[in-house]
């Protein structure tokens, strides 16, 4: 599939968490912390040598044009909290667990509702490091929502992005904080 031919969607905070019918939430961290950092650091030099050696000689054995495919799909996109296989990210933690009518379902309902005014377009690639996501009582996942607090940006998948106010997304990092979820405390440099 050309990159052309990939049609992003997208859709306000708002009508994203209005349309939503769901049961209860589970929070989760991601691509943070010392271990991940040191192991990210340990796979790019493989990935560089593999990738370098593919381009000038040619001669990767069949395990190493594996572990070369691996090592892009981790390191060389966008990663997301649940990947197209429906696999969790291997940093991930589940930080909380909130059924309906839970009093931080009621104010995280609230910070999505923010009518969107003042929205931010910054130019860097998102790092989803936190994200919610949405079940039915039975278990089943109604939705995703990756969220990027640096870039200030939303999605619920490659294709599929939820724009919100610039506001939303410190009301965002403050909800995760009170939660115990760990989040930098850093705001970007404007």
């Amino acid at each position: 599939m050309s990159k052309d031919s990939v049609k992003s969607n997208s859709v306000n905070s708002a009508d994203y968490i209005k349309g939503l019918p769901f049961d209860y939430i589970e929070t989760y961290s991601l691509q943070r912390g010392e271990e991940y950092t040191a192991l990210i650091q340990t796979l790019e030099p493989e990935r560089n040598s593999l990738k370098v050696r593919k381009e000038k000689r040619n001669n990767l054995s069949e395990n190493e044009e594996i572990r070369l495919i691996g090592l892009n799909a981790l390191l060389g996109v966008t990663q997301y909290l649940i990947d197209d296989t429906g696999r969790f990210h291997f940093s991930s933690q589940r930080t909380n667990t909130f059924i309906c009518g839970n009093e931080e379902i009621s104010l995280l309902k609230n910070i999505l509702l923010t009518k969107t005014t003042n929205f931010n377009n910054w130019m860097c690639a998102p790092i989803y490091r936190d994200a919610i996501v949405f079940y039915k009582s039975s278990g089943e996942i109604v939705s995703v929502l990756n969220i990027c607090l640096s870039c200030e940006a939303m999605a619920i998948d490659s294709c599929n992005r939820v724009v919100a106010d610039s506001s939303t997304y410190e009301m965002l990092r403050k909800f995760f904080k009170e939660i115990g979820h760990p989040v930098e405390s850093s705001i970007r440099q404007r």
